[in-house]
């Protein structure tokens, strides 16, 4: 399992793409600090003009990040 700010760091975002897809299948979003986290990483890749995508959540973890994303803030 994987802390927060460990997602948070890696993620190189300086390669020259213009699309970030990040897979999640297998993985469980259990609280809101992993949706703020996840919310850090899209927009510092936005930031950077790199779209960023999050696919695979499983439905309770989508259900999580769909109610929360965009509501937290002073993350990271």
């Amino acid at each position: 399992m994987a802390s927060t700010n460990e997602l948070m760091h890696a993620f190189d975002y300086t390669d020259a793409v213009s699309k970030v897809v990040i897979d999640l299948s297998g993985a469980h979003v259990w609280h809101s600090s992993a949706v703020a986290t996840l919310d850090a990483v899209t927009a510092k890749f936005a930031s950077r003009g790199v779209e960023a995508e999050i696919i695979g959540l499983n439905p309770r973890s989508e259900q999580l990040h769909t109610k929360l994303s965009g509501q937290l803030t002073g993350s990271h």
